[in-house]
């Protein structure tokens, strides 16, 4: 191992700094009042019984396996139940306030994997998220007197970001640099959120913004960025979203599919640079 190489990897050590991979909303972006859904019907689910409670038990000591698809049909009630005790205020499941977008990520990212066996419970969590991100866009222009449209959120944060990005080699002093990579990661995150918002509740496209092509940017860059702040020389394509998770993008970008339409050389570009994407199980 080289002198640099050795310099690069403790530094995180000697700075005592990791990035924080989960960043604050920037003030002013969270309504004041928690969502609540008044307009949406509950769905009743089935409970698990005292038999597949022994399952479950026996799985978690090793002893048994529950099939894949139980356990995610299993997992999407969970998800269901949580998001219906938040946002109706109905059920038995912990209820959190929702404020904003971002709380409701794990529950977004959970329904772009979900399989097409799992189609009821995929439109289940779509219509809860979808109708809470409506409710939060109308609530937030509501508060702001302006406007919100998620598109548009989502390429304001890009433009940060790769404003950013374009300093990066610029910067020379580590702890500077640290920050401006933490800065670079908050803005592609927030980004990431709200282009996956403004795919989940049907925005209408906006072809100018080409927000797959950056989707696709920022996280080809993001999966360079170690825990210590520095950067790796090549991409870890482990650090990727999942194949799942681009392909429910790149189907549902009205944009993006206007624009595969016309440009047979776009499709086959797209379907090459999905291979360096893993598929989320198998």
């Amino acid at each position: 191992m080289s002198l640099a190489e050795r310099e690069r990897k403790t530094k995180g050590v000697i700075f005592g700094r990791s990035l924080n991979h989960r960043p604050e909303p920037v003030a002013g972006e969270s309504v004041a009042s928690p969502l609540r859904l008044t307009d949406v019907e509950y769905f009743t689910l089935p409970q698990k019984s005292w038999r597949d409670q022994v399952r479950l038990f026996l799985q978690a000591s090793g002893l048994s396996t529950i099939p894949m698809m139980t356990r995610l049909r299993w997992q999407a009630h969970d998800t269901i139940e949580w998001l219906q005790a938040s946002l109706l205020g109905k059920g038995r499941a912990k209820r959190v306030a929702i404020t904003h977008p971002v709380q409701l990520l794990p529950a977004m990212e959970f329904l772009m994997g979900l399989p097409p066996d799992l189609d009821v419970e995929r439109r289940m969590i779509q219509t809860l998220v979808g109708r809470a991100l409506i409710d939060y866009r109308k609530r937030i222009s509501q508060e702001r007197e302006k406007p919100l449209l998620f598109a548009r959120e989502a390429s304001n944060y890009f433009y940060a970001g790769f404003k950013d990005q374009q300093m990066i080699s610029k910067v020379s002093a580590p702890s500077e640099q640290f920050f401006i990579v933490q800065r670079i990661y908050n803005n592609y995150y927030y980004f990431r959120l709200f282009y996956i918002c403004s795919i989940i509740s049907r925005e209408p496209a906006e072809g100018a913004n080409k927000l797959f092509s950056k989707f696709m940017r920022s996280s080809f860059f993001l999966s360079t960025v170690q825990d210590d702040g520095t950067l790796a020389a090549k991409p870890s394509y482990r650090s990727l979203p999942p194949k799942d998770h681009v392909v429910y993008l790149a189907k549902r970008d009205n944009a993006l599919q206007a624009r595969l339409r016309e440009d047979s050389g776009l499709r086959t570009e797209l379907q090459s640079v999905l291979r360096y994407f893993r598929p989320l199980r198998g």
